[in-house]
């Protein structure tokens, strides 16, 4: 039998297949089916049409002008964009961060006493604002007027504060830190309600055999973690490349565009020069974006489902 042929009994089989599950859960389906079409008309209706903007200009009147590829063009030529799309890829590394502190806080916890109050309390951060939290910080490192550098200059451990406003690096840092820190509890959530799902005998037995902590670590907890970690990490690298609020809020996007990640560069269009075909180009480079780093995560979460690789 030649390879089409096996190829051509597959698909066979998987309609076969599919036809017996509609026919079997047709009422589901049905009633599925309106949500479904509301959803792709506003996900995908949105996207297809942001798309078709990205080859106009028009201003906020609606008054289109075809400009074909020229938008892609400019953005492409121009200097700043690739200092944006590095700027996004740096902070987009903030989601490691989140999943380092948030595994390392749901282990912590899981056999702690007062475990739920603990857990609350790192909950709290999460359930503050992004604009909130952002001014939060902008106070608390302010040079001059925060409660922290100033101390450490009073009491000796810097020499002068640090205007860390000025240099992007530094800048980077403090909106990476802040973001670390406001959204690092929903990694925490996601870890902590798989974590609770691993049965307690394995860690029994574990110890019985002479296992340690670490080494149970290692061949228990980590191996069954691995599909909530792949959702955590997916849904954080999705909101984090397209986060707006607290890099304008805390540097503005400066200093220059050191920090200027895409998303804000798509507000500065939108709400400044109001030059919506650009910045509906950035946007859809931003989806692309954001779909390359993903897509893998996706990949491999459904090979550890196929696998029986989930928590």
């Amino acid at each position: 039998m030649s390879t089409v042929d096996v190829n051509l009994d597959l698909i066979r089989q998987r309609a076969g297949h599919v036809r017996q599950v509609l026919r079997r859960d047709w009422l589901t389906y049905s009633m599925l089916l309106p949500v479904l079409l509301i959803m792709g008309t506003l996900v995908w209706g949105s996207l297809l049409d942001g798309i078709w903007m990205s080859f106009h200009e028009f201003n906020f009147l609606g008054q289109r002008q075809w400009v074909g590829a020229d938008n892609y063009r400019y953005v492409f030529g121009w200097d700043t964009f690739w200092t944006s799309v590095r700027a996004t890829i740096i902070f987009g590394l903030v989601t490691f961060s989140q999943l380092a502190i948030a595994l390392v806080a749901a282990v912590a916890v899981k056999h702690a006493r007062f475990r739920d109050y603990i857990s609350a309390l790192f909950v709290v951060p999460y359930t503050i604002p992004g604009l909130v939290s952002g001014t939060l910080w902008v106070y608390i490192l302010h040079p001059d007027l925060g409660p922290i550098l100033p101390l450490l200059v009073d009491i000796g451990l810097l020499d002068q504060t640090i205007y860390w406003g000025t240099q992007g690096d530094s800048a980077m840092a403090v909106i990476m830190f802040a973001a670390t820190w406001a959204y690092w509890p929903l990694v925490f959530i996601i870890l902590t309600a798989s974590l609770d799902g691993i049965p307690e005998e394995q860690y029994e037995t574990a110890r019985v055999y002479g296992a340690s902590k670490v080494q149970a670590f290692f061949h228990i907890t980590l191996p069954q973690l691995k599909g909530a970690i792949l959702v955590a990490v997916s849904l954080r690298t999705i909101y984090n490349l397209t986060k707006v609020s607290q890099p304008l809020q805390i540097t503005g996007g400066g200093p220059g565009f050191d920090t200027s990640v895409l998303g804000i560069l798509v507000y500065r269009f939108t709400e400044g020069s109001q030059r919506f075909g650009l910045a509906m180009t950035i946007g859809v480079i931003l989806v692309l974006l954001t779909m390359l780093f993903v897509v893998p995560y996706i990949r491999s979460f459904e090979r550890n489902a196929d696998t029986g690789g989930m928590a």
